[in-house]
């Protein structure tokens, strides 16, 4: 009887642990130790059977070397990719099961196929080329076919020597071609570092940009099209916010296109040419959020029920089947401050609010 009820106990234990399921969320925090080379510490933080079952350390990071970026996950949009690649805003790869750096290079992403992760480089000194690392055999090599193009569109840049900006384009074997003599001025006015203005492709023959205004607080967005030659203003966008200006554009989930702008959202339909604002961001089937604060945060809903009120950035959520996460913030004025993470857990249908030192980047969720 005494073996028999052993038996049980080790068939009920097995079957217990094959029936665990855990999921991560993935949390870069500033390594305070270490604020020279702006180091960054990489943590799992795991939750089990819709349980939280603490974090733990994956690895620490070297954010600066020699007085220039190295690998940098607090800069820009991080990817997940295989449950198991973290590929930061510049392009480092990071092993987050081998625990490791495989790509310490900054290069765009555009695309994860397989084993093979794609880049595009566009630098005064590197040129422009595609390149891709191979997963597999862990080796970077440039791509050397001149007819390899994935990116959709064709070579069109601003000239941003002197203001207003040109907008040039670059046919291939041909003369550049000034399209537009005033296409806005994009952080002219700033004192920071001036980011790019960015075109999004409709196809490869016609694209959108924000022309910007002077003074960094309004502008239009501008459909062009490279066959006719013409231009056409869907919209416009203004924003007396004191926040930092951004242009963002997204492919959203339907037909539209998100431009961000400041603290503001709008849906552009290229084909019907309209622009409207947005009060809500459609995360993905379940959850949205409202996009501008309010003194009392942003209303978090999930399948169109308000689950919540919470200062935090939208890039600082990030969302799966069974859970949501934010880095919760307190404002006071025009300052923000961190106080630690919030993770949503729908099984519960309640947040749960977890400690954390200073969040640098809210990677995202991984299975294990």
């Amino acid at each position: 009887m005494k073996f028999l009820i052993h038996i049980f106990l080790l068939c009920s234990g097995w079957c217990c642990s094959q029936n665990n399921t855990t999921e991560s969320l993935i949390v870069v925090h500033y390594d305070e130790g270490n604020k020279t080379t702006l180091g960054q510490v990489i943590y799992r933080y795991n939750f089990t059977n819709n349980v939280y079952a603490g974090r733990e350390e994956i690895m620490t990071i070297v954010g600066k070397k020699n007085g220039r970026d190295y690998v940098r996950c607090d800069v820009g949009e991080n990817t997940l990719y295989k449950n198991r690649y973290l590929i930061s805003g510049i392009g480092n790869i990071i092993d987050l099961q081998e625990k490791k750096v495989l790509f310490d290079g900054s290069a765009k992403l555009i695309r994860c196929s397989n084993d093979s992760i794609i880049f595009y480089t566009n630098d005064v000194f590197k040129g422009k080329f595609y390149s891709y690392y191979n997963l597999s055999s862990n080796t970077y090599s440039e791509i050397k076919s001149l007819t390899f193009n994935i990116i959709v569109g064709q070579d069109v840049e601003f000239d941003r020597r002197k203001s207003p900006y040109k907008l040039e384009y670059f046919p291939k074997n041909k003369p550049k071609v000034v399209l537009m003599e005033d296409a806005g001025h994009g952080w002219v006015s700033s004192n920071t570092y001036k980011s790019e203005i960015p075109i999004y492709w409709i196809d490869d023959n016609t694209f959108l940009f924000p022309n910007i205004k002077i003074t960094d607080l309004e502008g239009s967005i501008v459909k062009y099209n490279l066959l006719t030659k013409t231009s056409k203003v869907l919209g416009t966008f203004s924003s007396v916010s004191k926040l930092p200006a951004t242009y963002q554009f997204r492919k959203s989930s339907n037909s539209f296109v998100e431009f961000y702008f400041k603290e503001k959202l709008f849906l552009i339909n290229p084909i019907k040419e309209t622009m409207l604002i947005s009060a809500y961001k459609e995360i993905d089937s379940n959850f949205s959020v409202e996009v501008e604060s309010k003194s009392t945060g942003r209303t978090v809903y999930y399948k169109g029920k308000e689950i919540g009120k919470n200062h935090f950035h939208l890039t600082n959520f990030k969302s799966t089947v069974n859970f949501a996460a934010i880095v919760k913030e307190i404002v006071m004025g025009d300052e923000s401050y961190q106080q630690g993470l919030s993770v949503f857990n729908v099984s519960k249908l309640k947040w749960e609010n977890i400690d954390a030192e200073e969040v640098a980047a809210l990677v995202g969720w991984i299975k294990q």
